[in-house]
């Protein structure tokens, strides 16, 4: 318990500073920050683990094979940006979709046959066919309502 509220307490104020001061500042700035804070961390890393660094020897072994694995891997990073700078092709021609060139016209057929099968379905059943304008009286004598103050009591239909 004694470990949590001081964690607790440095939560909220890096969240008070990231949220709050972070923002306004200017992009130089952050970069100088953050540059100034890194080269702080490394140092303070190295001065409260630079015994277990001395003492490490497990790695010692490893020492003869780093200037191959430098150079090989900077071979490798060079012969890929000569790759990259002189394979200056164009774009490759992309497959043709499969759209047709003219448009095709199902959707009129479909329409079509939707209100006829809407149609014979509403006959089948005994309902009045109906039309666009079918509301049109109702709408008018709404809008008429609606647009005289004094009428608004009026029955619509």
């Amino acid at each position: 318990m004694e470990y949590f509220l001081p964690s607790i307490a440095a939560l909220l104020i890096s969240a008070l500073i990231v949220f709050l001061v972070l923002p306004r500042l200017g992009a130089s700035a952050l970069v100088i920050l953050s540059i100034a804070l890194l080269v702080f961390c490394l140092y303070n890393h190295y001065k409260l683990f630079g015994a277990e660094y001395r003492y490490s020897t497990w790695q010692e072994k490893l020492k003869s094979y780093a200037p191959f694995i430098m150079y090989g891997t900077l071979t490798i990073v060079i012969l890929m940006y000569l790759g990259y700078l002189f394979n200056k092709q164009g774009p490759s021609m992309l497959p043709a979709s499969n759209l047709s060139d003219e448009p095709v016209s199902i959707l009129g057929s479909v329409n079509h046959t939707g209100n006829s099968a809407l149609t014979s379905i509403a006959n089948g059943l005994g309902m009045k066919p109906t039309t666009v304008n079918s509301n049109a009286p109702v709408l008018t004598n709404l809008g008429n309502i609606l647009s005289s103050p004094n009428k608004r009591n009026q029955q619509i239909f």
